[in-house]
């Protein structure tokens, strides 16, 4: 080993010389110069240039020992840079000179490649295994041609050639290595055999190899698996399918050969009742994969065996019996029988924990129980039911038809072993991760129908003293800090790990990245205290020498270190990073991005920073459909190209479509089918170009022409705008946006005559003021700013952490709006400020259930005595995201009915001549307040119990916060990967009969608040 390690380091070879010079071998200085003092310290060869003196860290004037060159030979190797390392000493007046000759470590400043289509650049380099900063060695290029064959020929190119040259740079220590590949013509299959017995229908086609097809090995594997699935399928469980050697014709083609032996073909017997149905038996047997030897069938009875145990059935025995049949069915040679005997189910009715005093039996059996569901499963209600409904709803041949379905399966109510040998080491961890070192729970026994759990806690250890050694970069008081041990807490090794993993992140944070951690434990005798000794080796900080970059294909490099912003000579820190990877996939047009130091394992003062980028498809087409009571049918397309020009910017084109038809009262109904069908279609059509880099870190911008067309209760609107928005993310959660634009408005009141005769039939003034809503056509100028905080742990399901939004938008029309009503022409016009404030919380409470609040706030303020506000800006209450009492939008403001109806006059009710259905139900400010308790029912069904309260007012001096109406409900939840689907139904608790409210109101939608 000794030997070894010199050789590598190039220890101290000897320089034959004459009366001029000395000799260093062997580790050995000459005599006439030991201790003679370094007058002079050289690099020869052809790095000299390159490389300064200083790098060896020899200080002139030390004296010449032994010791200090091993040292230096040990430093350098380490670096990684040096594959030999020589000194040579030399007499001159005063002392030795001393003269080192390094031979490096030769690196690849990139792999150009040329030629390639079958593989693009990027997987010619991976083939090759050699990339930006690969060493490249004796026999490296050897190694990687023969590699890069190796993928051709999988691939069917067996003739290809591949060329390499190396480039020398400035640096003699680093290369440009160019690859040439010439694919050539590929293999085809000129003939395809199957020798044996004939091939059953359909076995033929799963092969998947016809002539003339390019040759693949793994394509002929693939084919021969997809065969023998087919044949298992078919009953042939002792079938042989081959690929035998490939024939090579003159030409250069091949001749596919596969050999096949069918054997008998089986007909599969069920005999005993079983708890699963035919179907999952024959998927637990797995028939179809593995060929039916003695060991096959071996290993299919245990696993149905297992199958059935996780059922409850303990005793149940599994025998898979091959035999030849008397009387086989037509077109059958012989019988696979599975003979299943049940015994009795094991029952559970509940769980002991013999011994356990630091948790609570509660605790503990709802951790058992999480353990159980994880490894059995939990039924859901799309299990099928079992066969008392079966017999209710089948005939007995359609029984028979369908097998036995099983009962769904709760997973505490059964004794299965393994599982609770699971959950016992489970429970055991917790233990141990509180202080409990020696804890030991288990084994578990089923006894009269109990599940009993041996619990041994044994001393709990505390931690009492903790000492620390090796800092001096960070004081001993940050050290401690960012270990978060403190005398008096429970002592484990999982806290102790997770102390060592904080500090190293402290120092690495600080650019001391290979900074490590070791640690000492000591017990006392009765193991109830730990004394720990933290030992830190700071090392160095840990700058970066260079970036390289590696993927980008189309995207421009230039604009890939704008973005980055790196520069030499900064701390290398997991942040930064983190930081390169949000940059970059923050430009929309990579899919993954990776940055890592070059050789992270190897320490070194400076490391090259290599950025893997995966490049998205530079165009994309996405479709999603929807569906709720408030917007009806609703399908969006978009089309968009990424990455134009290479310099990720964005073009798109987005379509969105809907259809009201859900009418949960008359008035709605007939106002939306008096509309056209051009009206009545809502859409949304987007032309947007959008800048991720503008200059500025983290920022990115957006131009948008937007046509929509959007119809609420009481109103439709056809709104044309054109926007810029700037958009700063300064972290992940932190979302900033301001933005200016140029809005046309139509707007068409819904009450049409009605609303007319409302306005014109109203005698009260201030109820007239309230009521007036502007419509026709007007264009007006805004800007708006909005800021999102969102630290929820999910988007979809939220189940803790919250989300804060707010928006303030400044309005003014530059045409205004006129309408002719009674014969004389009414002018709107706008000028207002308007923000809107949410705030959303999510606590779990104990297991699976989740208390979700949300408050709302907005608000309008005019700016000037004419200022009215349009409808598409006012603030509707009812419906799935505010009250869910009320139909959708259709809560009319607090004022507006109390002009309507004083409520200190007692009974009230509507004027003969007025006409509720005609009033627009928007407000000028508002207040909502939700509450939502979400539990498990079943699976991946959930419940809702909610409580929504809130008001609106016209006149924002009318505001009241005491003044709130309230509305309850329940709701059902029903878990899908793109969010819950939610039914929910509310109630009015105080329903103001004179306005004709109704008791409640019922609403679907996709997604949660």
């Amino acid at each position: 080993m000794r030997v070894k390690a010199r050789r590598l380091s190039g220890v101290l070879v000897a320089a034959l010389c004459a009366w001029t010079s000395a000799a260093l071998a062997d580790d050995r200085v000459p005599e006439e110069l030991e201790g003679a003092p370094i007058v002079e310290v050289a690099i020869e060869g052809p790095v000299a240039r390159s490389t300064p003196v200083r790098l060896l860290g020899i200080p002139v004037g030390a004296p010449l020992r032994r010791a200090i060159l091993r040292r230096t030979i040990r430093r350098l190797v380490a670096t990684g840079r040096w594959l030999d390392v020589q000194f040579d000493a030399y007499p001159v007046e005063g002392g030795a000179r001393l003269v080192a000759r390094l031979r490096p470590r030769v690196v690849l400043l990139r792999v150009d490649v040329f030629g390639g289509e079958v593989f693009d650049a990027g997987q010619v380099r991976r083939a090759l295994r050699l990339n930006e900063g690969s060493s490249l060695a004796e026999g490296t290029l050897d190694e990687a041609e023969t590699r890069l064959r190796e993928a051709y020929a999988a691939r069917g190119y067996e003739r290809m050639n591949v060329a390499f040259t190396v480039r020398e740079t400035d640096d003699p220590a680093v290369r440009v290595l160019i690859v040439r590949v010439s694919e050539g013509e590929p293999t085809r299959v000129a003939r395809v055999r199957v020798e044996g017995d004939s091939p059953p229908e359909g076995v033929q086609g799963a092969l998947n190899v016809d002539v003339g097809d390019r040759f693949e090995r793994e394509r002929l594997r693939t084919g021969a698996r997809a065969a023998r699935r087919r044949l298992r399928e078919l009953g042939y469980y002792e079938a042989r399918l081959r690929v035998e050697d490939v024939h090579v014709q003159e030409d250069g083609d091949v001749e596919a050969r596969f050999s096949l032996r069918l054997g008998p073909r089986y007909e599969l017997r069920i005999a005993g009742h079983g708890p699963l149905d035919r179907d999952e038996l024959q998927e637990a047997m797995r028939l179809e994969e593995d060929r039916l030897t003695r060991g096959g069938v071996r290993s299919a009875a245990a696993r149905v065996r297992e199958r059935i145990h996780r059922q409850g059935y303990a005793d149940a025995t599994v025998e898979l019996l091959p035999v030849r049949a008397r009387e086989p069915q037509p077109g059958f040679d012989a019988v696979l029988l599975l003979r299943i005997e049940l015994g009795e189910r094991r029952v559970v009715e509940g769980r002991r924990f013999v011994g356990a005093h630091h948790f609570s039996s509660r605790y503990l059996d709802t951790q058992t129980i999480a353990i159980l569901e994880e490894t059995l499963g939990s039924a859901t209600p799309f299990d099928p039911v079992d066969d008392h409904n079966v017999d209710r709803l089948f005939s007995e041949q359609e029984r028979a038809r369908l097998g036995n379905p099983p009962a769904p399966v709760d997973p505490g109510s059964i004794w299965h072993a393994e599982s609770y040998a699971a959950a016992a080491t489970h429970l055991q961890e917790l233990y141990q991760a509180d202080g409990f070192l020696s804890a030991e729970v288990g084994p578990a026994r089923l006894e009269d129908h109990t599940v009993v759990l041996p619990v041994h806690e044994g001393p709990r250890t505390f931690i009492y003293e903790v000492g620390l050694e090796g800092a001096s970069l960070l004081s001993p008081a940050e050290v401690l800090e960012a270990s978060r041990l403190q005398r008096g807490d429970a002592f484990s090794y999982l806290t102790l790990e997770e102390a060592k993993d904080r500090i190293r992140t402290a120092y690495q944070e600080r650019g001391y990245y290979y900074a490590s951690v070791e640690s000492e434990v000591a017990f006392s005798a009765d193991r109830t205290r730990a004394a720990v000794v933290l030992r830190v080796r700071e090392r160095f900080e840990v700058r970066i020498r260079d970036v390289v970059l590696t993927g980008n294909v189309r995207t421009d490099e230039g604009l890939i270190r704008r973005v980055l912003d790196l520069e030499e000579g900064d701390l290398l820190t997991p942040s930064l990073l983190r930081s390169v990877q949000d940059r970059l996939l923050a430009l929309g047009v990579f899919s993954g991005v990776s940055a890592t130091p070059a050789d992270p394992e190897l320490p070194e003062r400076e490391k090259q920073l290599v950025i893997t980028l995966t490049e998205r498809r530079s165009q994309y087409l996405d479709f999603r459909p929807g569906v709720s009571t408030a917007q009806g049918v609703r399908v969006r397309a978009e089309y968009g190209i990424r990455n134009l020009l290479g310099r990720a910017l964005g073009l798109s084109l987005s379509a969105q479509f809907g259809y009201q038809f859900f009418f949960l009262d008359n008035t709605l109904e007939e106002r939306f089918n008096a509309l056209s069908l051009e009206d009545r279609l809502e859409r949304r059509i987007v032309l947007a170009f959008s800048i991720p880099y503008v200059g500025l870190p983290d920022t990115t911008a957006s131009l948008s022409l937007t046509h929509m067309r959007e119809n609420e209760r009481n109103f439709g609107i056809t709104v044309n705008t054109a926007d810029v928005t700037l958009t700063w993310r300064p972290r992940r959660f932190l979302n900033i946006s301001y933005g200016a634009g140029l809005e046309n408005n139509s707007t068409d009141l819904f009450g049409g005559q009605a609303f007319d005769d409302l306005i014109e039939n109203t005698t009260d003034p201030r109820l007239r003021q309230l009521l007036r809503v502007p419509e026709g056509v007007s264009t007006l100028v805004a800007v708006l700013a909005t800021l999102t905080l969102d630290r929820r742990d999910s988007p979809f399901t939220p189940t803790r952490g919250y989300l804060l939004s707010g928006s303030a938008e400044w309005a003014r029309t530059i045409r205004d709006a006129e309408v002719e009503r009674a014969g004389t022409i009414e002018r709107f016009e706008s000028h207002h400020f308007r923000f809107v404030l949410s705030a959303s919380a999510y606590a779990p409470l104990g297991r699976k259930f989740v208390f979700a609040t949300q408050l709302r706030f907005g608000a309008m303020a005019h700016l000037n005595d004419a200022s009215l506000t349009y409808p598409n800006r006012q603030f509707f209450l009812g419906g799935v995201d505010t009250l869910r009492g009320y139909l959708q939008d259709s809560m009319v403001p607090q004022d507006i009915a109390d002009e309507i109806c004083d409520p200190s006059d007692g009974d009230c009710a509507l004027p003969d001549d007025f006409n509720i259905n005609a009033v627009v139900q928007g407000g000028d400010i508002f207040l909502v307040l939700r509450g939502e308790l979400r539990f498990p029912i079943y699976g991946s069904l959930r419940g809702g119990a909610f409580l929504d309260v809130g008001n609106s007012w016209v006149d924002p001096s009318e505001f009241n916060p005491r003044r709130i109406r309230p509305t309850a409900g329940f709701g059902l939840r029903i878990e899908t990967p793109v969010g819950p689907i939610a039914f929910d139904y509310g109630f009015l608790l105080l329903r103001r009969r004179f306005l004709a409210e109704p008791i409640g109101s019922f609403h679907f939608s996709i997604g949660l608040f």
